[in-house]
């Protein structure tokens, strides 16, 4: 049996430079559409605004519902929130192990789903590791029908 593996999460930089090149690539597009404009400012700002409220709730994790803890065992996932809730579940095919990005699929038991993206700074190198062999291998979809 397979012991529960937990572990706290941390603010991710790498994650913050890529909301920030996100933030730029579509401000340099507002621009480019709009020319010098109020408009093109407009759509800066607005970007600007979105993405720093989704830096707040997954890169800085400052949001009352980010996800400050998680721990696994081969039957079940939890996600521990800022505010003190549980998140838990089994973690559904379509998440990703990547060595740099992890993204955190679950399917809840009340029906509903939930999903959290990690880099590679944002735990303990060994156990997210850890965690992208156990989700490699534990939900595989077969490659073929065997017959």
């Amino acid at each position: 049996m397979l012991s529960r593996a937990q572990f706290f999460l941390k603010p991710s930089y790498y994650l913050a430079s890529a909301a920030a090149v996100v933030w730029v690539i579509f401000t340099g597009c507002g621009v480019g559409l709009a020319g010098w404009s109020w408009l093109a400012l407009g759509n800066g700002l607005l970007t600007g605004m979105i993405i720093g409220l989704w830096a707040r709730h997954y890169v800085w994790l400052k949001s009352d519902t980010s996800v400050v803890a998680m721990s696994w065992t081969v039957d079940d996932y939890c996600c521990y929130l800022k505010n003190g809730d549980q998140v838990s579940g089994t973690i559904l095919a379509k998440s990703a192990f990547n060595p740099y990005f992890i993204t955190l699929h679950l399917a809840r038991p009340d029906g509903g789903k939930f999903w959290w993206p990690l880099m590679a700074d944002s735990g303990p190198e060994n156990t997210l590791r850890r965690l992208r062999v156990f989700g490699r291998w534990h939900k595989q979809n077969p490659i073929a029908n065997q017959n």
